[in-house]
């Protein structure tokens, strides 16, 4: 199954009535335009892709990583005890959040700073709260660590509860702490769960002097307390930005001093590595939560691997294969040399480029009249990919985009 580059480029020289590729400019960029016009119009069923998603799923967290080569969702499996309702549903962006304190197994596509994400509300296991950050005062006291200042409750900017803790940085380690909370017990969650929290940055400038944040917890913070790995990147792996960003900290990279006992967590230190001052930082709702492992099966947008076998987007070698079987590389040859018709300019251009239509099933507008060999690629391999949902109630189909 599929083709190396230099049989797509024999190819392409024949169906160019045996003249040579000279005249085709950059035609590594011509083979990446094909494989999107291909890619726009069906969903290849070589392309589907099945992989561990990069997190695992915790209650409330939404956001999450999708793989770099995503294009549709085809479907969200339990690595574990899968039933006959653990079906994932997709959302409307809107509906995906006013939705999601009492609908769950739902999923949202969405864009973050210029990237996909998904979210995901798929509730498995309750994280332990250990401490809502609603007051200074409220759970233990908040207090400064290093230089930090202005130490207050925020009732008006926060994520959870009813407030956050606000700060100034003046120097890298500066942050708060809380060695008096109630105990939680986290011995169900020793050394499984991921402590995850949140925090704000108010503009480009303060986070242009951030570095990345930490967590110790334990018994106290002198003793007995565990320092988790600095984190240098938001929970679905994207950077931090202006506004709210949460994190996961792992408690299976953590490293443990003296003798913790989880049964009894009542101290947390939050710090902030920096390069600068940062005024107005926001902190929020310590939670630790064991998530649940799933996998994603998707349809990609990559249709090259390389001699290694990693997935790319655009050519490098006439080594690399098009992971296609015959019918779909048939289509994507004569979207090859409609694109390079454009080019060439010829007296067979024109000829070329309604031939490879009316063999595609593309009218004069443009559009599929769905005969043609993309009309009976869709019929044979209709699309698997999860439709969108946008009322409440409302079932998902496949096959409608």
């Amino acid at each position: 199954m599929g083709i190396t580059i230099t049989e797509r480029k024999e190819h392409l020289s024949a169906m160019l009535h045996g003249g040579t590729l000279n005249r085709v400019r950059n035609i590594e960029s011509l083979f990446e335009r094909s494989v999107n016009t291909l890619l726009s119009k069906i969903d290849p069923i070589d392309t589907m892709r099945t992989v561990g998603l990069s997190n695992v799923i915790y209650d409330d967290i939404y956001n999450y990583a999708l793989p770099s080569d995503y294009k549709k969702l085809i479907d969200l499996i339990p690595q574990n005890s899968r039933n006959n309702s653990d079906t994932a549903n997709r959302s409307a962006i809107g509906k995906f959040d006013l939705l999601k304190g009492i609908k769950q197994k739902q999923v949202s596509i969405e864009g973050s700073e210029g990237s996909k994400i998904i979210r995901i509300n798929w509730r498995s296991r309750q994280g332990i709260l250990l401490n809502a950050m609603n007051s200074l005062t409220a759970n233990g006291t908040w207090s400064a660590v290093g230089t930090a200042t202005g130490l207050v409750a925020d009732t008006i900017d926060y994520v959870s509860g009813s407030g956050s803790i606000r700060f100034d940085s003046a120097a890298s380690g500066d942050g708060i702490q809380n060695t008096t909370m109630d105990a939680v017990d986290l011995s169900n969650e020793d050394e499984m769960a991921d402590a995850n929290f949140w925090f704000k940055i108010k503009n480009a400038t303060d986070l242009a002097n951030l570095t990345s944040v930490s967590l110790i917890w334990g018994n106290d913070l002198t003793s007995n307390y565990w320092t988790g790995v600095a984190q240098t990147t938001q929970i679905d792996g994207t950077a931090f930005k202006v506004g709210w960003n949460q994190i996961k900290i792992p408690w299976s990279t953590a490293t443990e001093t003296g003798t913790v006992a989880p049964a009894t967590i009542d101290s947390a230190k939050i710090t902030f590595a920096t390069t600068g001052a940062i005024s107005d930082i926001r902190v929020d709702n310590i939670v630790f939560s064991i998530g649940r492992n799933f996998d994603i099966k998707y349809y990609s947008k990559y249709l090259l691997k390389n001699t290694s076998g990693t997935w790319i987007t655009k050519t490098t070698s006439d080594d690399d294969v098009v992971v296609l079987d015959n019918d779909a590389i048939q289509i994507l040859l004569l979207e090859d040399l409609k694109a390079a018709a454009h080019q060439v300019e010829g007296s067979d251009s024109t000829f070329d480029i309604k031939y490879a239509n009316t063999e595609l099933g593309i009218d004069e507008r443009g559009k599929l009249t769905g005969g043609g060999l993309y009309g009976k690629y869709k019929a044979e391999y209709p699309t698997q990919a999860i439709s969108l949902t946008d009322y409440y109630g409302g079932l998902p189909a496949r096959g409608r985009w």
